[in-house]
């Protein structure tokens, strides 16, 4: 096989059909992509298998810059495979589709994957006010990502920015309740006038008497799950049951043994309190 001199362009041998004629003369041909001109190919190319000289040949017919970025010579094509070898050391290679466990393990081992879920060493964020944190979901999201090979640094990464999120949503939904809240407020205070005071306590009192527990009873927790706490209508109820049955009573021992009945003798907790 004829070779060129090491570092001398020669023009690549025939092995492609003939280009389409050049229309309207040189210049706007070779801007079609079909130059008559034979590109100067580096003398190395010479040393090329048919099918590999082809392959450049094809890239530099879509782009004749593409000649541009080839080692001129030899030595320059020795340099690039050297600097190649050198940067591949240590890398890794993904093992076939149906290589065994134990390799593929391996693989993400080296990737930074733990040998266990226990092994990620996730970062417990600040928990702000009205939030708790959830254990059970740090122990299904280690499971997870041990499940997907996740190395430590992205499950470490994802995990900061769940939480995040989730602080985030917490923190808008915390708004929104405050707003709903003043609305409310704002809202009775102009229908109930100068009686708030008393309706705002007249409702306090039927809640205390009709949901168990108060505002720590699991009734209220659902109430407030629903919104219904900062719901002006459901609040004018609660208000007018107070109405129909008045005041808390209790009963006054008495020597012959019955009782009599006073009002306002029974002493509430904390209970609801106006939100401004």
């Amino acid at each position: 096989m004829l070779e060129g001199v090491a570092g001398t362009l020669v023009e690549a041998p025939a092995i492609t059909e003939a280009p389409a004629p050049v229309v309207d003369g040189p210049k706007e041909g070779e801007a079609a992509g079909q130059s008559t001109a034979t590109p100067k190919y580096p003398g190395w190319t010479g040393q090329l298998a048919k099918d590999q000289l082809a392959d450049i040949q094809a890239r530099v017919a879509k782009d004749p810059k593409a000649l541009e970025t080839l080692p001129k010579g030899l030595s320059e094509l020795y340099a690039a495979y050297a600097s190649l070898s050198e940067s591949s050391k240590g890398a890794l290679t993904r093992p076939p589709q149906d290589a065994p466990k134990e390799v593929w393990d391996q693989f993400y081992k080296e990737l930074g994957r733990p040998e266990s879920a226990e092994g990620y060493t996730l970062e417990k964020p600040e928990i702000p006010s009205g939030m708790r944190y959830d254990d059970e979901m740090e122990k299904w999201f280690r499971g997870v990502a041990l499940a997907h090979n996740l190395s430590n640094d992205s499950a470490k990464g994802i995990f900061a920015e769940w939480n995040k999120a989730q602080a985030e949503v917490h923190a808008r939904a915390f708004a929104a309740r405050q707003k709903e809240a003043s609305d409310t407020m704002t809202a009775l205070k102009t229908e109930w006038g100068d009686k708030f005071a008393d309706n705002w306590e007249g409702m306090r009192q039927a809640y205390l008497q009709f949901v168990p527990g108060g505002e720590k009873g699991r009734l209220f927790q659902k109430i407030q799950a629903q919104k219904l706490d900062n719901d002006p209508d459901f609040l004018k109820m609660f208000r007018n049951i107070y109405t129909k049955i008045g005041p808390a009573k209790t009963v006054v021992p008495t020597e012959a043994g019955g009782g009599t009945e006073k009002s306002g003798g029974f002493q509430f907790g904390a209970g609801l309190k106006p939100r401004e």
